[in-house]
Formats: C-alpha cells, sequence, structure tokens
C-alpha cells in the first residue's frame, strides 16, 4: 500500500492515545490532498479516538465518541469504493471492524469478514492480509467454532510467512493456548501465555502484556475454585490500569463473589449497576464485562438486576465472550443467560439456552459447567435427568483435573440419590448412616455393623470372607477349610428333603416359596469352619451378630428397607447380598 501505517494496536491495546495523537489526525484528514491520505487519516482518526473517552482525552461521553468513529469509517468506506482501490476497501473495512469493536456493531461483522475474505488474495498490503485472517480467528472464536479457529490460524500462518515481528508470530501462541484452556488443559494454557510475554516484553505496545497473562490465570484459577488466591493481584492490576478500570471493578466483584464475600461485592455491582449498567463501557470488553455481572447477579441472588442483565445479555447469548483478539475466553454467553433465567424462575427458558451451549460447542470445561448446571436447574422437575447429567459432569471435570468442581457435581448426584432417584444408595455423614432404596429410607449411627453392610452392598453377588470383613483378624489366617454345621445331622437331612420337595412341587405359592427361602438361609447360615481357628470362628461370630443388628435398626426406622436387607443378605463365614435385581448400592462414606 502506498500510504503509512496505521496505529491498529491502539484499539487493542492502547500503546499510546491522548489529545496530541487524535489532533495529528485530524490534520492528516484536513490537509490531506488525494483519497488515499483521506481514507488513512479518517480510518486513523477514528482508530486514536477509540479510548478518548477512557482517558480524558476528549469531552466527548462514550456514545458521542462511537457516532464519530462510525461516521470516520462510513466516509472512509465510501470514498475508498468510489476509488475502486482494493486496499483502501480493505483498509476502510478494516477500519470499521476496529473502531467499532463493541456493542451494537454498526457494521455487520460477518458480511464485512466474508467481503474482506473476497478481496484479500488481491490485497497487495500483506500486513491487511494478516489482519483479514485475524478477525476471521476472532469471529470463530466468538461464534465458538473451535475447528474454524483451527483451520483460520493455519491460513495466518501462511499469511504471515515471511514476516520478521514477534508480535505477529506470537498471536499464534496466544491463539493456541484459549484452545488449550477451552479444551481443558489449563496448565498448557498458562505456560503459553507466559511464553508469549516473556518473548514479547522488550516490545512497545506489544499486546501480548502481563494483562493477558492474568486474565488467563484468573480463568484457570476460577474453574480450580482458587479466586481468592489471586485477589490481591486483581486489586493491583485494577489500581495500575486507569483506561479499564471498569472492566477490572467488574473482575472484582465477580471474584468477590465467587468467594463468598458478598458485602463488598454487594457494593461494587451496586455502583457498577447504576443508571442501568451504562457505567459499563460498550468497548470491545463490554460483553464479557456484562457476562461477569450476570453471574455476579446469581450469586448475590439479585433478581431485579438479573432480569436488566437477561435482557441486555439475551441477544447475545449465540456468542461466546471472547478477550481481545482472541486471547482468552469467559466461556459460552448462553450458560450465563441461561443462569439468569433460572435465578428469575424461568426453568424452561434456562433449559433452552442450556441445550444450546451444549448442542453448539466442542466439549471443554465450560460445556461441563454447563452440564451441571443444566443438571442444577432440573433437580426439581426431571431429577432423573438432573442425575444423569451430574454423573457426566463430575466425570468430564475430573478428567480435567477440576476436582473441587467435580465433587459438587458429585454431591449434587448424591443428593438426589438420596431423594430416591437412580438407584440405592448408603451415605455415611458424621455419624450417621442414610440409606435410600426403592423399599424406603431409614437413618441410622454409624457402627461396625452398617460399615459390614455397606461393604456387602457395594458388591451384589459376591461372597466376602469374614476375614476380609473383621479388620480386628490376622488376614493371614487359613482361608478355606472342611465346613461343618451348627445344626444336627438329622436336623439337616429333614430340612434337605424338604427342600425336594418343594423343588417337585407343580403348583407354587408365596407361602411355600418363603418357606423355601428360609430353609436355604438356614442351612447356609449354619455352616462354619470346623477346622477354622479360634480366631475365625469368634470374628465369624462378630461380624454376624453386627449385620444382624445393624438390619435389625434399620428396620426399626424403615420397615420395607429391613425386610429387603434380612432377605437379601446372607451370613456366615463368607457374607453376600444376594438382590433379586443385582442392582449394586452407591456407597458414599
Amino acid at each position: 500500500m502506498r500510504t503509512s501505517r496505521l496505529p491498529w494496536e491502539i484499539v487493542e491495546t492502547l500503546p499510546f492515545t491522548d489529545r496530541a495523537l487524535i489532533d495529528a489526525w485530524d490534520r492528516r484528514v484536513t490537509e490531506a490532498t488525494c483519497v488515499e491520505d483521506q481514507v488513512v487519516g479518517l480510518v486513523g482518526r477514528a482508530l486514536a479516538q477509540y479510548w478518548a473517552p477512557a482517558v480524558g482525552a476528549t469531552d466527548d461521553s462514550w456514545a458521542e465518541s462511537a457516532r464519530r468513529r462510525h461516521d470516520d469509517v462510513h466516509l472512509a468506506l465510501r470514498l475508498a469504493r468510489d476509488r475502486g482501490d482494493t486496499d483502501l476497501i480493505a483498509t476502510a473495512l478494516l477500519g470499521g471492524l476496529y473502531a467499532t469493536w463493541g456493542p451494537p456493531v454498526p457494521i455487520e461483522r460477518r458480511s464485512v469478514l466474508d467481503e474482506l475474505e473476497r478481496l484479500r488474495p488481491s490485497v497487495e498490503d500483506q500486513e491487511l492480509r494478516i489482519r483479514i485472517v485475524e478477525w476471521q480467528v476472532l469471529d470463530r472464536f466468538d461464534a465458538g467454532d473451535l475447528a474454524g479457529v483451527r483451520r483460520w490460524i493455519d491460513v495466518f500462518l501462511v499469511e504471515a510467512a515471511g514476516v520478521d515481528s514477534k508480535l505477529f508470530a506470537r498471536r499464534e501462541v496466544l491463539w493456541r493456548a484459549n484452545l488449550e484452556m477451552l479444551e481443558g488443559d489449563l496448565d498448557e494454557a498458562v505456560r503459553l501465555n507466559e511464553e508469549a510475554i516473556a518473548s514479547t516484553a522488550d516490545l512497545a505496545g506489544s499486546p501480548f502484556s502481563f494483562q493477558n497473562v492474568a486474565i488467563t490465570m484468573a480463568i484457570a484459577t476460577f474453574f480450580r475454585k482458587g479466586l481468592a488466591d489471586i485477589l490481591d493481584a486483581i486489586r493491583s492490576i485494577r489500581a495500575s490500569s486507569p483506561r479499564v478500570e471498569a472492566n477490572w471493578d467488574v473482575g472484582l466483584a465477580f471474584a468477590l463473589s465467587e468467594i463468598g464475600d458478598s458485602v463488598e461485592a454487594r457494593a461494587r455491582f451496586d455502583d457498577l449497576a447504576r443508571d442501568g449498567f451504562t457505567t459499563v463501557p460498550r468497548d470491545l470488553n463490554w460483553l464479557v464485562s456484562m457476562q461477569l455481572l450476570g453471574l455476579v447477579a446469581v450469586n448475590l441472588d439479585d433478581r431485579d438486576r438479573a432480569a436488566q442483565l437477561l435482557d441486555e445479555l439475551r441477544p447475545h447469548a449465540g456468542l461466546d465472550g471472547t478477550h481481545g483478539s482472541g486471547y482468552a475466553s469467559y466461556g459460552p454467553v448462553g450458560r450465563v443467560v441461561g443462569l439468569l433465567a433460572a435465578a428469575v424462575g424461568r426453568n424452561d427458558e434456562a433449559a433452552s439456552w442450556f441445550d444450546f451451549v451444549l448442542a453448539s460447542r466442542e466439549p471443554g470445561p465450560w460445556t461441563s459447567l454447563t452440564r451441571l448446571d443444566r443438571a442444577t436447574c432440573r433437580v426439581v422437575d426431571d431429577p432423573e435427568s438432573a442425575l444423569v447429567d451430574a454423573v457426566r459432569a463430575e466425570a468430564e471435570l475430573r478428567r480435567f483435573g477440576l476436582a473441587v468442581r467435580a465433587d459438587a457435581a458429585r454431591s449434587l448426584a448424591l443428593r438426589i440419590r438420596l431423594d430416591g432417584h437412580g438407584g440405592p444408595v448408603a451415605r455415611l455423614s458424621d455419624t450417621t448412616w442414610t440409606l435410600t432404596h426403592p423399599t424406603g429410607r431409614a437413618e441410622v449411627r454409624d457402627g461396625v455393623g452398617v460399615r459390614y453392610l455397606s461393604r456387602l452392598l457395594r458388591h451384589p453377588g459376591e461372597r466376602i470372607d469374614v476375614v476380609d470383613l473383621d479388620e480386628r483378624i490376622d488376614p493371614s489366617l487359613p482361608r478355606e477349610s472342611v465346613v461343618e454345621s451348627s445344626i444336627d445331622r438329622g436336623a439337616q437331612l429333614a430340612y434337605r428333603r424338604r427342600l425336594v420337595e418343594l423343588d417337585d412341587m407343580a403348583v407354587r405359592t408365596r407361602q411355600l416359596d418363603a418357606e423355601r427361602e428360609l430353609l436355604l438361609r438356614e442351612l447356609a447360615g449354619a455352616s462354619h469352619p470346623a477346622a477354622a481357628s479360634r480366631e475365625i470362628e469368634k470374628a465369624r461370630v462378630r461380624v454376624t451378630t453386627a449385620i444382624r443388628r445393624a438390619v435389625a435398626a434399620i428396620s426399626d426406622v424403615s420397615p420395607g428397607l429391613g425386610r429387603h436387607l434380612a432377605t437379601s443378605v446372607e451370613t456366615g463365614r463368607r457374607c453376600s447380598y444376594q438382590p433379586h435385581d443385582g442392582r449394586a448400592w452407591r456407597v458414599e462414606s
């Protein structure tokens, strides 16, 4: 391109903005002697004005500044089209993307990107071609299209080949870092950010500032529920960054609400919510700021503000909250919209947004959190589906190494099971066992008998030796020995003859089946090792007595559950749980 280079980085990182800079670009516009100089001057002035209200370089409000910037890039585009110069048209179109970055977007981004992509092969200026591709990458991040991101990063590498610029080269590193975070490798995301800042720290106006690393680390820490550890760092960055003070105020309010400091979080949230959240500038950080404020409203259970934020964010629910040019992601906006909808009692709308996120986004920590959110939303109306979501969310979050989040999903699943859904469950909490089964529910004090019983419930059909159950016995004692019965030989023969008679009967009745089960239990329960040591015999008696006492205690609270256990649990040298359906209990202890 024949004109001087434009200061594109002003919008992204603000290396320098003041009244003098704006005046210089004003002069470029008024002194322009050709269309090329006029187009470049208009775009440069629009870029220079982007942060002017934030740093006091102009008396314009943000809205007034936005109108001026829009008018400048609109005129630049009209002049460039009249001229018919491909590079000038690309310059004006890119100027529109940069100078109007933030909601609402006066120029429809996707249509602009489509036109820029058609022009790109004919654009002579390599930097313009590279920046066209950069915006394609950002657009795919915003859409949550990670496959598209990967594809356009490959295109970027082709366009940037041969360019001796650390700034361009390291963009790829930060994009890869964001992909790693979105896919669940948090440590690699942080490492790549640190690599990027280390390699570009000596460059003025580097877009890879320490704040990019700080934001990535904050997101990783959020996933791990450790924001309390970086609260001082957030305060420090806020104090040293007056241009984006409002954005870091949002971050501070969010961190405080996440760690449970509701008093200070509420005070900061109230300041930010003045006049319908108009204190939050509608700049390139607006969407992620409002996204975090939505989470603050949910954490503080502020239904009125949640309703306001729901209306603000709903039009953007199909996007992801992306920091900068794709360097970090705050996750799907639809997830926050769903949480806000649930907070104001619109559960059907909440479920539809959670469904949308899970259907449209690739697997990763954000989608796993969304699955957990959907489980929480479904608990009352559809507990079985909520249980499926909670169990899957736990598995996913644990796979990503997010133990605290996974434990929360596990606790939710357990609560649903204890309410009688998803199969039998036994849980020890402090000194009380809660046992839930389709036949009943009981709470009993902890004791050795219920602990033996829980071991059997966890392994239906498995015969467990008392040596393995009784911790007081020497495990090296022999497991096998000749068995004899405590019932005399004549009684044994009589029991066995009666069993044969029962098996031969053509007509079965419930009473006869009960008699047969009783005889089988008597024969099995009376068997014990003739050659076993005294210690093993004592263990057999201890275990049998303890289990029967536990079943009796359960029967006192829940007769139905007690009957189920009395007819399903066998004791003796080897004990077992033999339910008709073969289902194992989930045991939490």
